[in-house]
Parts: structure tokens; sequence; C-alpha cells
């Protein structure tokens, strides 16, 4: 290109100065003789117009000359812009469009609020970027949730009742369980798979399949993929699975960052946080909440004798018991080294108790009286529950916490498991930990 621009401007600079050279050979010859020019001299001049011509007419026009017939991107026709719902003009490559998105991507990273939800924020980013850059219509994405074999729109993926489709079926479950990107209309895989395609109720030009480790973690569905576009897919889907990545590591390191890493639930930081959001946003339903305090009894014994990896398991999966027995708007905190707190939403106290025998049960048999046969006697463990409830009252997050603190206060001094704050007397019928005063 920039070769050629220069055997451009050569041309137009001889072409110009053989017209001078003429210009004074015809005014050298019609003026008054007093130059002592003689006639080879002025035919020499007249040449040498005439040749400088010649040769800049042949650089502007000579055959290395001539540009491409490709109209460049975005330059044949006037686009009004982002945002206003017309489709740009589509460009001959990626290349002219992917430094322009991974800008995009970079600043949208960098302007995340920190509790921002960030998976919709980045559905919708990737929207809007393969709408604008690509014309595409249409454009989804799901997370692959491999457990429960089901797909999650990213756009709902944190709503608690986002409705869910199988990971299984359809050309999307095609995509899923193969791991192999599928184009409308391409000979290579035959009439079948577009034959699966049909019978789903959306029709989709291209699906991207989103890896990680080996296994699909996500798909890019695109409803209407420009005709020009489809050579460069590939390019478009392995830059949006390096974005999906990123996203991943930003929300792996926030969930990191108000873990708990001993047993997987909040911080007391960030639980005080949620919980006191979680407070206001009951009372504002006119809902009754209840706070459960978790007492853990006995881990300084399993200190005392070196078993810390059993007291370490102990604690991590009392933690992933409680994460699995509670519901998705409940809030989980680890209050202190042997405390767990657990807000729960339209519960009463008589509820929250029947919810917490059950918990104390299965703890306790299926965590704590293996764990102390493991330890061969070595500890006494005990866990008890205390439960506060808002009842026909607004009372504040904090009191409620403290009462559920004295109700497992009192519990202990009874020697009963679980406490309410609306009972005193101790609970018949529920099953003693091993290893526990109680129990002998």
């Amino acid at each position: 290109m920039a070769a050629r621009d220069a055997l451009t401007r050569t041309g137009l600079w001889l072409t110009c100065g053989g017209l001078v050279v003429l210009i004074a050979r015809h005014i050298i010859t019609f003026a008054d003789g007093g130059f002592g020019l003689d006639s080879v001299m002025l035919a020499g001049g007249t040449i040498a117009g005439y040749v400088a011509i010649g040769a800049g007419i042949c650089l502007n026009a000579g055959w290395w000359n001539h540009r491409a017939a490709f109209p460049s991107p975005r330059t044949d026709a006037a686009w009004p812009g982002p945002g206003t719902g017309a489709a740009p003009p589509v460009a001959a490559d990626a290349r002219s469009e992917t430094p322009q998105m991974c800008a995009t991507f970079v600043e949208w990273a960098e302007s995340l609020e920190p509790d921002a939800p960030i998976w919709p924020a980045f559905d919708q980013l990737v929207r809007e970027m393969l709408t604008e850059h690509l014309g595409a219509g249409r454009v989804r994405c799901f997370a692959v949730e491999p457990t429960e074999q089901q797909l999650c729109s990213l756009a709902q993926r944190e709503e608690a009742d986002a409705p869910p489709q199988s990971a299984r079926t359809g050309i999307l479950g095609h995509v899923v369980t193969t791991g192999d990107e599928f184009i409308a209309e391409d000979g290579a895989h035959g009439e079948l798979l577009d034959q699966l395609a049909a019978e789903g109720e959306n029709r989709w030009d291209w699906v991207w399949p989103v890896r990680s480790r080996g296994a699909t973690v996500g798909l890019l569905a695109v409803g209407r993929l420009p005709q020009a576009w489809r050579a460069e897919r590939q390019t478009i889907g392995q830059l949006v699975g390096a974005f999906w990545a990123h996203v991943a590591c930003l929300d792996e390191l926030r969930i990191a960052r108000r873990t708990d890493k001993a047993s997987g639930v909040l911080t007391r930081g960030d639980f005080f946080e949620a919980a006191s959001r979680a407070t206001a946003d009951a009372y504002e339903d006119n809902e009754p909440i209840v706070v459960a305090a978790l007492a853990l009894e006995g881990l300084r014994g399993l200190d005392d004798v070196g078993r810390w990896r059993t007291r370490d398991e102990l604690v991590e999966r009392l933690g992933r018991l409680v994460r699995r027995r509670m519901r998705s708007d409940d809030v989980i905190g680890r209050f202190s080294d042997d405390r767990f707190v657990v807000l729960l939403r339209r519960l009463d106290s008589g509820l929250g108790r029947l919810i917490a025998e059950k918990l104390l049960h299965v703890a306790n048999s299926q965590i704590v009286a293996p764990l102390v046969e493991r330890a061969g006697g070595a500890a006494r463990i005990q866990l008890r529950i205390g439960l506060a409830g808002s009842g026909l009252e607004r009372k504040s997050f904090e009191s409620l916490m403290v009462s559920a603190f004295e109700t497992v206060e009192r519990a202990r001094r009874q020697g009963v498991p679980i406490s309410t704050d609306i009972e005193d007397s101790a609970l018949a019928g529920v099953p003693q930990s091993a290893g526990s005063p109680e129990a002998s």
C-alpha cells in the first residue's frame, strides 16, 4: 500500500515537471531572442518535457497501480453507529473487528462494580458485541450445569428460580455432549444434524461450545449469522471463549474473597452484610425470618490430641451439609471458629425448629458420629442449635443473632441439643451425638 502511494506521487510530480519544461520552451521560442539559446538546447528541453509527462502518465495508469476492487470495512455505506438498531456493514475478515471487541471487553471488565451480578452483565456484553460488530441476530449464551445436566441462560444464572432446560436434547445437547460446533446447512456434517436442529423450538445458524479442561462449560448460540462471517466464526468463537474464561476467573476470585476456606460458607464480615440485606428484603415483603446459631462443641479436644485433620474435615463437611440443606435465598456464614449462623427466610420459630431437628439428625449420624469413631473416642463432640425468630415484630438482624446465641447457650446449660426463643424445655426424641455426655 505504501509503495503504491509513492509511485502515484512520483507520477504526479513527473507530469507536472514535464508540463513546466514544455511551457518554458514555448516561452523562449516566442520571446525576444536575447537568451542566446541554440536549437539543440530547445530540442533537448522539448524531448525532456515529453519524456517526463510520459513517465508520469505511465506511473499513474500502469497495471501495477490498480487498487483492489474490495471495499474496506464500513466505508462502502454509511453506518449510524452502535445503539441505533441498524446492522453494521460486514467486514472482510475478523482481524478488523477483534481489536475493537477486545478493547470493549477490557473497558467493561474494568468498570464492573464489586457486588454487581457478573454473568448477566457478560451475557449482555456478548450480545451487543456480536450484534454491532458482526450484524448477528438472536444471540444467546448458556451455562452448562454438569451435575444437573441442564442449561441455564447466563442472563438468569444468578436468579434462584431461573428456568433450566436439558443439556442433552436437540442441537444444543449435541454440541454440549460432543464438544463440536454446529453451523447450519454445512455439507461437512450431513443432513441429519440439520434435521436435528430443525426439531427444536429455536433455529440456530451457529452454536459454539465454550470449553474448559476438556469439558463444555458454556454455549454461544447465534440465530442469524451473516454469510460473510461464517469463514471467520472460529476466530470469533475462540475470542468469546477467552472472554468467558476471564469472567469465570473473576467470579471465582469474588467467591474466594468472601468465602471461609475451611467451611465454604460466607466469612463473618460478608455474612453480616448479606444477612442485613436479606433481613431488609424480607421485611419489605412482610416475611418472617429466623436466625439459627450452630455451636460445634469439642473442637479444642481434637486439637489437644493432634487430630487436626479430623477437626478440619468436621468443619468442612458440616459447612457443606448446611449449604446443601438450606434454600438458595437463605444466608449462611461462619461466625467464629466453632459457630455457624444461618438466616432463614419465610419461616417462624416453629418451622425453623423442625428444620433444625432434621439438620441435627443428619449431621450427627452422617458426620459427627463417624468422625468421632474414627478418632477412637479421643474427643467429645456435640452440635447444638439455638433459634430466634422475628415473630410479629421487625427485629434487627443483630438483635436476633444475639438472641440465637443466648438460646444456644441455654441449650448447653440445660443439656439439650436444640433451644428456641419461644421454648425452654428439652426436646424429647432428638438423637444425641456420639461421645457427648447426653449420649452416655
